[in-house]
């Protein structure tokens, strides 16, 4: 969907501007400043050309506030979220006791006090996969 491209595009765009000085940026062997850089990729990635003379980034404020090429993450909180309820999706029931409570044992009860990572492996018992993520597109 045009959404989706659009996170999608705009994390790319994130991730290669906080990873050189600038102010020119290299995309696919070219070079672009900041505007056409963003134009350049929302447009291969949704086939809609940016609005002439417009610069959609100026109005987006998480460049601005220290999120520092981090955009992409909420992606990846969607794709281990999709990935957590594929296991009540495969279960004979989505409301299940016995998952609920591994999920709150594995998940919500260790806080902070655990990795990320490690409560993910610790309740599905494997390493977390994108493929759930994948499978809703």
């Amino acid at each position: 969907s045009y959404s989706r491209s659009r996170v999608l595009s705009m994390s790319l765009y994130d991730l290669i501007v906080h990873s050189g000085p600038g102010p020119t940026y290299s995309y696919k062997g070219q070079d672009y400043d900041a505007i056409d850089l963003y134009s350049a990729i929302l447009s291969d990635a949704t086939g809609v050309s940016v609005i002439p003379d417009t610069f959609p980034v100026a109005s987006w404020y998480h460049p601005m506030m220290g999120y520092d090429a981090g955009y992409y993450s909420y992606y990846w909180s969607e794709a281990y979220a999709a990935d957590l309820f594929s296991e009540f999706e495969h279960a004979s029931s989505v409301v299940q006791y016995d998952l609920g409570l591994k999920y709150r044992e594995t998940i919500l009860s260790p806080c902070a006090m655990l990795d990320g990572n490690t409560m993910l492996r610790n309740f599905l018992g494997r390493d977390p996969s994108i493929e759930a993520f994948l499978m809703r597109f």
